[in-house]
């Protein structure tokens, strides 16, 4: 019996059917109760049963007498994040997620899942990985592993939590063995797709590779090095909400001078500023972008999120940004790697 046979019961049958089923449905505590076509016209919890013994009804009256009939569902292609907080808000959790037909799909869990965003992600795993030799000289950078994780599984495991699911992968150097260890991505509950780079093309060239049609409007893009509590959702929202082309992550990053400087206006001086820091914001390497703009995207040539950027920019199209406060590491030199290894473990990066 799979895990949505388990959590389904047909109106018809018995309570006492339910409730066997109950016990093999595990912390959920809740059916959808299904009319003779499969379509979910309800749901069932021990509440609902409790409140239908107080009435008279017994463990041989059909489910459909105990169930639930105004129950909140989600639908397929039409996830409102927003929603889902005030639902979360509210401490209601359980969703099942309906096809076009009102059949049962899967079941949304918000005290397991961090959110459910309508993305595919994109993550760069082709790269050489020369400033972490030796370590790579056998093994790819994205297959290293961090507190005993692979970084690029971290990742993924990091996209499942926040309900991505379509996942696609550039791979280049060593591909053979990042594609062994993820295969299809069922391990991992999402589906993995390749694509696969015969030559550089920078850290936005293979897009152009990406097929016509995705389950998703909104791509998420990063690099298989990258390790961030960024949170995923609010990173959404924000693209979301500014209405923008591109939202870039960025992580602040403060100068401090060691001098006192002069606050000037032509040659007079106005005031002393003594050793100031400064805070700019640096490009962290997460980007949302829309599906509709990738044909701005070259084929087969090497293009760079900076040449992106520019050409958004260049056409008066709208970049936006949104700020890491907290974890960000790309893991780019040995000591980098070090340093993750003694940080990982005391996060809650999935």
């Amino acid at each position: 019996m799979t895990l949505l046979e388990q959590h389904q019961v047909e109106a018809s049958q018995p309570l006492s059917a339910a409730l066997t089923l109950m016990g093999m449905a595990g912390h959920l505590r809740t059916l959808f109760v299904t009319d003779s076509d499969n379509r979910v016209i309800g749901t069932l919890s021990d509440g609902d049963i409790r409140r239908g013994l107080l009435k008279g009804l017994s463990a041989q009256d059909p489910c459909e007498a105990f169930m639930f009939k105004d129950f909140r569902s989600l639908r397929k292609g039409q996830i409102d994040v927003r929603q889902l907080q005030a639902y979360r808000e509210k401490d209601i959790c359980i969703f099942p997620l309906l096809n076009e037909a009102d059949r049962l799909e899967r079941i949304i869990d918000l005290n397991d899942l961090r959110s459910y965003l309508p993305l595919t992600a994109v993550i760069m795993a082709g790269g050489l990985g020369q400033r972490l030799r030796p370590l790579t000289l056998e093994t790819p950078k994205p297959l290293l592993p961090v507190g005993g994780v692979p970084i690029l599984e971290i990742n993924i495991k990091r996209l499942v939590r926040y309900g991505i699911r379509e996942i696609f992968l550039c791979v280049g150097y060593k591909k053979e063995q990042i594609m062994a260890h993820f295969q299809d991505g069922s391990a991992w509950d999402c589906h993995i797709h390749y694509i696969e780079e015969n030559q550089p093309l920078g850290t936005m060239g293979a897009l152009a590779y990406l097929p016509e049609q995705l389950k998703h409007k909104q791509i998420l893009l990063f690099n298989a090095d990258l390790l961030s509590d960024l949170d995923l959702e609010a990173f959404y929202l924000r693209h979301q909400d500014q209405g923008n082309a591109l939202t870039v992550a960025s992580i602040p990053y403060k100068v401090k001078v060691p001098y006192a400087i002069l606050e000037q206006e032509q040659d007079r001086v106005k005031a002393f500023v003594e050793k100031p820091t400064y805070t700019y914001f640096a490009n962290a390497g997460f980007y949302l972008l829309q599906q509709s703009d990738l044909g701005r995207i070259p084929k087969g040539e090497l293009y760079n999120a900076t040449d992106f950027m520019d050409n958004l920019i260049a056409d008066g199209s709208q970049v936006g940004t949104h700020p890491i406060l907290g974890y960000w590491s790309d893991i780019g030199s040995l000591s980098d790697y070090e340093k993750a290894q003694s940080d990982v473990p005391n996060l809650h990066l999935y």
